[in-house]
């Protein structure tokens, strides 16, 4: 699931977002885009204002190749 549509499917702005995990708003746009890793505690934060799994994010899953 991508940030952006769980965002959009609670009806939330990317600034009212930023506001409640308590980062700027670059920072919260960089981690939407993939940009950026957030930290444990602000992904969790993320997920628990979404109500989603932080496994089922794209943006932060592992993207190398297996060997």
């Amino acid at each position: 699931m991508k940030l952006v549509d769980a965002r959009k499917q609670k009806q939330l702005s990317q600034e009212k977002i930023s506001r409640i995990i308590n980062v700027s708003l670059k920072h919260y746009q960089n981690i939407e885009y993939g940009i950026t890793i957030p930290t444990v505690t602000i992904a969790l934060h993320i997920c628990e204002v979404l109500e989603i799994d932080p496994r089922e994010v794209d943006e932060w899953k592992d993207r190398r190749q297996p060997f």
